[in-house]
């Protein structure tokens, strides 16, 4: 008799569902969203010969966000094609960090404090190696990865600079280029249910097998 999995499989779809939203229908929104950032995005740095390559993993290490609905594409993309093994690993990881970071998670899912930091501010402070990445250093959902790390290294944060890594910038010092915009693109998925918040995979990962 076959044993059941330590962290059991979760059907987002029919918890979409109890609150009424069709989540194929939202996720075709979120992968057509994606699809149009990749093209603009590879329009954008032809020719730049950026720095990022499969098997670099700088970016891997920050605490980059996702909202819930860029969350249930993910961890649904890893439930169909991860092995259990890889993915009970994934898993494991991203309680650990949660466990080691877990005041600054939750002070991050709650308002900010009157006189305290703000978000941003805490956010700079929470780094990890994310729980999603491969030991070859390759991204374990690097399909249906968040929006925000399709942005990172290629496009420009509110300040005009390049958000990305240190790499990225050095690449790109003095010269001229055309970059999305990071934040207003971000801003498009809230068009998309389940897209009021953002938050990083620990904390979704806690949410499911805490």
């Amino acid at each position: 008799m076959a044993q059941s999995p330590a962290y059991p499989l979760i059907d987002f779809h029919s918890v979409a569902e109890q609150v009424g939203v069709d989540l194929e229908t939202a996720l075709a929104g979120l992968r057509a969203l994606y699809a149009d950032i990749d093209k603009r995005n590879a329009q954008n740095t032809a020719g730049l010969n950026l720095p990022c390559h499969s098997g670099c993993d700088a970016c891997c290490h920050e605490s980059v966000f996702l909202t819930p609905l860029e969350f249930y594409g993910a961890w649904d993309w890893v439930q169909k094609n991860v092995p259990e093994n890889e993915r009970t690993l994934m898993i494991e990881q991203g309680l650990e960090i949660y466990a080691e970071n877990e005041t600054t998670i939750v002070e991050l899912n709650q308002p900010a404090k009157p006189g305290g930091p703000s978000h941003d501010a805490l956010a700079k402070t929470l780094k990890f190696r994310c729980p999603l990445l491969r030991s070859d250093g390759l991204c374990g959902v690097y399909p249906m990865r968040e929006l925000l790390a399709r942005l990172f290294g290629c496009s420009f944060n509110s300040d005009g600079g390049v958000y990305g890594c240190h790499l990225v910038g050095t690449h790109l010092a003095g010269k001229l280029v055309t970059l999305l915009p990071a934040d207003t693109t971000a801003k498009r998925i809230q068009d998309l249910p389940f897209t009021h918040k953002r938050q990083v995979y620990p904390y979704y990962i806690h949410q499911l097998y805490g």
